[in-house]
């Protein structure tokens, strides 16, 4: 702002003194009333007012906004969930309105969704991923994109996967790949993996089918992914009765729906999920600044006896830096 230099020959006896004085005012009060319009309208226009390179406006939504895909895979599930059935309970804030969650069926189910704005890669967990919830874990690998081409749909290459703790485990398999085939009467669905290997899901729940109606009339489906090691074991020695339990020691960090680990949130039911942890399909960390869509995938190919297929159940997102504070610190 330019100073203002008084002529010293100016007295308030003088005509050009008060002419100089209520022109200074005049323009003072126009620049408040200017000032005051300019903050009035931003405060009651529809516009939306961008905030920050992630594009957060007034109006952005800390959850999911959209379901892209939903794919469920064979499980227990399938003939609860309808043929049109596209994962739209995963939209918005979990449980509202009694809400249900989101099944994602056996080994290789999924469903990509993103939000309205993009997610910063701030420092710590940047996004919650809510769980059933329940008390059993269910591991989900976790993949995340950013949308490069800003058309607002996740095809910008290759889906970077949150590298969890068992990553680099033994009996993790990335890029697995397993195909389905549609059930004769038995409704037992027969499969086979890219690693030369075939069996039978047989179910245990007295349902007479795995096969979801929403495959259409093709007699198979593919699914391709990271498979996990298997989450639980029969600690009995009995081989007239079953006793599944955890394994020991895995899923530490990084998966869906996983409890009692180490970033499982129990007052938002949730699992934080840092973005610094993605990494390209070579392992190396892809350095993201940012990301707009995610993908959940089931990661455990194991029926467990009576437990049936180990089937990751997700309830929503969100942008954990646009929650209050309170609810998850």
């Amino acid at each position: 702002m330019n100073s203002v230099i008084l002529d010293t020959e100016f007295s308030i006896f003088d005509f050009r003194f008060w002419i100089y004085f209520l022109n200074l005012a005049w323009r003072s009060l126009v620049g408040v009333v200017f000032l005051g319009a300019m903050f009035l309208f931003a405060g009651c226009s529809n516009e939306l007012i961008p905030v920050g390179e992630a594009g957060i406006t007034t109006n952005s939504s800390a959850y999911v906004t959209k379901v892209f895909e939903y794919q469920y895979a064979p499980g227990q599930h399938a003939s609860q969930i309808p043929s049109v059935e596209e994962g739209n309970n995963f939209v918005g804030e979990p449980w509202k309105n009694s809400k249900p969650f989101t099944s994602l069926g056996g080994w290789g189910g999924y469903l990509v969704a993103g939000f309205d704005h993009a997610i910063d890669n701030g420092n710590g967990p940047d996004i919650a991923i809510y769980t059933q919830p329940s008390v059993a874990s269910e591991p989900g690998v976790v993949f995340v994109m950013t949308d490069v081409n800003k058309d607002g749909i996740p095809n910008d290459g290759a889906w970077l996967e949150i590298k969890g703790s068992e990553y680099n485990h033994a009996e993790t398999i990335h890029n697995y790949e397993v195909t389905y085939y549609k059930p004769g009467a038995s409704g037992y669905v027969s499969w086979k993996d890219n690693q030369g290997k075939t069996g039978t899901l047989v179910p245990e729940f007295g349902t007479d089918s795995w096969w979801w109606k929403g495959y259409g009339a093709g007699s198979s489906v593919t699914f391709t992914g990271v498979k996990l090691p298997n989450a639980y074991v029969n600690s009995s020695k009995d081989p007239a009765i079953e006793f599944w339990l955890p394994q020991t020691g895995l899923f530490k960090f990084g998966y869906a729906e996983c409890y009692e680990n180490e970033d499982y949130h129990s007052s938002l039911k949730a699992n934080l999920v840092d973005i610094s942890s993605a990494v390209d399909g070579s392992g190396r960390a892809a350095n993201l600044s940012k990301v707009h869509f995610i993908k959940i995938q089931s990661g455990v190919f194991q029926i467990a006896g009576w437990l049936n297929e180990i089937s990751t159940e997700i309830s929503g997102a969100a942008d954990l830096h646009l929650l209050d504070k309170k609810s998850y610190q």
